[in-house]
């Protein structure tokens, strides 16, 4: 049973002594975490596991951690759901993979891929586990469900996302195509149950053509008001895209789905294995890992945050909605309760001087800005963070171009590169929302069309946070600086 009393999580007590660690994005107590899993409402708390490591800060043997909340903010911890014990998930180079969960006659089911090595092979199966409290799990006796791929897959055969439709229980998994080296294009995969517990293929959703990548990683397929969402993280896409969603219509009978659009959910270099679920409203609710593999072997670029014994973060949770031209909006949830402070500025002019903001905590804070486009002079805005004279994040609006900019190459060398994001111009005004927190940043700008997620690993005396405009004088409609609390406090 979990218990009220038992939130937030005791796991700071005293004084904040790492640094990097942001103070209202999820992380693991310890160790490290990459993929969401599972996410669901259930006997009035919304569950969250997640691919963790307990024993490093290394991806390892891998477990699901768990923890519960109320709001989809404030977190409490609970013992690992998921550890690799059984002989189709207990390797060291394989455990529990990612998956899904939902409840059946006031059961919890879990559903996930056990992977192992057999042979100098990667054997992946589908699995699951139950409870009837939520917090023990116990793994189904007649397990791995699903024994092997489809015919012409390839090894990759995992990330099973399971929901009910059209009258019955439906399980997509991605997969690829088997092709010159063992590996060709991206997969998702259709089974079909009338119990739960017995899967037949039903087909192919989703295959790429060589444009789209060569593995469906962390299918997610929901309907949205009349069409059908499906989203993945493909590996090497030739874009760089590392969260897709296409939106279209589908025929659960003949396993057909006509693909209307392909989107982009985040254009940032972290947003990685975002899976949805309902809220208590009947929302669409969607979490991913605020990180990416670029790609393999192994994970260079995952940040310095392992020397406070801790590695990688969950993006803020988004509400997701569909606009009338068919494309995927995204809203962070509200952050209002953690609210310490903030400063509104109507009419704000700008110029090419830097015009600094002074959050109460300059690494954990909002900015947001309200320009009107017609009536803006110049060309772009700019707005600095962690500025400390030599060091910097630029993050520029290109009202012309119609493109976000946030430039990293500044920064340190955890922190390269620049990363690109469209925006429509046509729009009369331009709002955008900079989520800073310790090691992440997110922009939101276009309600929500455009959203880039990004990791970064300032210093302690990088404090400085600036407005400004390279191009004559441009007057904000609004400015709002606002600080937070953190989640644990």
């Amino acid at each position: 049973m979990i218990e009220d009393e038992l939130l937030p999580s005791e796991r700071f007590k005293g004084e904040k002594k790492e640094f990097w660690r942001p103070a209202y994005h999820f992380t693991a107590p310890s160790g490290w975490l990459n993929d969401p899993n599972g996410l669901i409402y259930y006997k009035g708390w919304y569950h969250l596991f997640y691919q963790y490591n307990p024993a490093g800060c290394e991806w390892g043997p891998m477990h699901w951690g768990h923890a519960v909340s109320r709001d989809f903010l404030h977190w409490k911890d609970l013992p690992p759901a998921l550890k690799p014990d059984q002989p189709y998930d207990d390797d060291p180079e394989g455990g529990c993979f990612s998956g899904s969960a939902v409840e059946k006659d006031g059961r919890l089911w879990l559903f996930y891929t056990g992977a192992v090595k057999r042979g100098g092979r990667a054997v992946q199966t589908q699995c699951m586990a139950y409870s009837d409290d939520g917090v023990i799990f116990h793994k189904y006796h007649l397990n791995p469900v699903i024994t092997e791929p489809p015919e012409g897959n390839s090894e990759d055969f995992r990330d099973p996302k399971v929901f009910f439709a059209e009258g019955g229980w439906n399980m997509v998994v991605g997969g690829s195509a088997c092709g010159d080296g063992g590996g060709g294009d991206g997969r998702i995969y259709l089974y079909r149950s009338e119990d739960l517990l017995k899967w037949k293929f039903a087909g192919t959703v989703l295959a790429s053509d060589g444009r789209l990548g060569t593995m469906f990683e962390c299918p997610d397929m929901f309907e949205l008001d009349g069409k059908w969402i499906v989203t993945c993280s493909p590996m090497y896409h030739p874009g760089g895209n590392k969260a897709l969603y296409c939106v279209g219509t589908m025929d659960f009978e003949t396993c057909r789905y006509e693909v209307e659009k392909i989107g982009c959910l985040d254009y940032g270099s972290d947003y990685y294995a975002a899976q949805s679920c309902l809220d208590q409203f009947g929302k669409r609710i969607m979490v991913a890992w605020q990180n990416g593999w670029d790609w393999m072997p192994w994970c260079t670029g995952q940040g310095p945050s392992g020397e406070e014994g801790w590695r990688c973060v969950l993006a803020l949770p988004r509400r997701i909605t569909l606009d009338s031209e068919g494309s995927i909006c995204a809203a962070p949830i509200s952050l209002d309760t953690i609210q310490r402070d903030r400063t509104v500025a109507e009419r704000c002019e700008l110029t090419g001087r830097k015009r600094y903001l002074y959050p109460g905590d300059p690494f954990c804070f909002e900015v947001a800005v309200r320009v009107s486009i017609k009536n803006i002079e110049s060309q772009s805005i700019e707005i600095g963070l962690f500025d400390d004279g030599e060091h910097v994040l630029m993050i520029d609006a290109d009202f012309v171009a119609g493109v976000v900019t946030i430039d990293k190459s500044r920064m340190g060398p955890w922190d390269v590169g620049r990363i690109h994001a469209p925006f429509n111009t046509s729009r009369p005004v331009f709002e955008m929302r900079i989520l800073v927190d310790h090691s992440s940043v997110e922009v939101i700008t276009d309600e929500g069309r455009c959203c880039m997620t990004t990791n970064v690993y300032p210093d302690k005396e990088q404090t400085g946070c600036f407005i400004r405009t390279p191009y004559k004088t441009a007057a904000l409609e609004r400015l709002e600086v606002i600080s937070f609390h953190g989640i644990w406090d």
